[in-house]
């Protein structure tokens, strides 16, 4: 069935499925709305309001709270930078920003990190991340992780892993799905399906490089039947 969605609509449906019913699948919302482009992201919103009939941003204000929710309406404006420039000058500034926003004496300033990392672009944040670490005793993940907790710490910390390199954000996704004692079909559906025309080749290396054995190996391991033989189709030859 995710095969013969189109991919806004599986997104939405993955949304839908993350959102009703008791409890909300928080991890699902932050993977769908912080790797998606712009226009993707407006696409996902038109496809949710004409098969649901509700706005997706509601949906997200009614499910969510706090910090995080401010985090994820901030992703669904799709306002992101989606160029490739660099301005070192805006790169030294917005260190200086997410540091002083970490060290505040009355605690994290929250909101600095949402809008530096839900509207700058990849390599920009990149080399944020980099001049921040030259500058402080810890990584942004580090301080992150020392100073946050809960949904909101796991949306940014996600937000970071995605700009250094998202394949390997998926990469650790699939890994986690098959790690351990059972399987999450679910996580390995939507990241095959959703990446497969995207960049599930770059995947398929990161995984190989992250952890030392084929993804192909790993779905051979804990998938079988029809099933195995679509996932497998989805990643290409050993």
């Amino acid at each position: 069935m995710a095969l013969l969605m189109t991919p806004s609509h599986f997104d939405a449906y993955e949304l839908r499925q993350a959102t009703k019913g008791l409890g909300t699948d928080e991890d699902v919302l932050v993977e769908i709305l912080a790797t998606r482009t712009n226009k993707e992201i407006e696409d996902i919103k038109r496809v949710y309001k004409e098969v649901y009939e509700v706005e997706l941003e509601e949906v997200i204000k009614d499910e969510t709270s706090g910090d995080f929710t401010t985090a994820l309406l901030a992703m669904l404006k799709a306002e992101q930078d989606e160029s490739d420039h660099v301005d070192m000058d805006l790169v030294q500034k917005d260190s200086e920003t997410l540091f002083e926003a970490a060290e505040h004496p009355e605690g994290i300033n929250v909101s600095t990190f949402i809008n530096i990392l839900t509207s700058r672009n990849a390599k920009h944040l990149s080399k944020t991340f980099q001049k921040y670490a030259l500058g402080s005793d810890l990584t942004l993940p580090k301080a992150l992780d020392l100073h946050l907790s809960g949904d909101i710490e796991d949306c940014l910390l996600d937000i970071v892993k995605c700009s250094w390199n998202t394949s390997a954000f998926f990469a650790e996704k699939l890994h986690k799905a098959m790690d351990g004692y059972g399987t999450c079909e679910q996580t390995l559906i939507r990241v095959l399906v959703s990446r497969s025309e995207v960049d599930l080749k770059k995947i398929v290396q990161e995984y190989r490089a992250m952890y030392g054995v084929s993804l192909q190996d790993s779905l051979v391991n804990d998938t079988k039947g029809h099933y195995q033989a679509v996932l497998l189709g989805l990643c290409g030859p050993f």
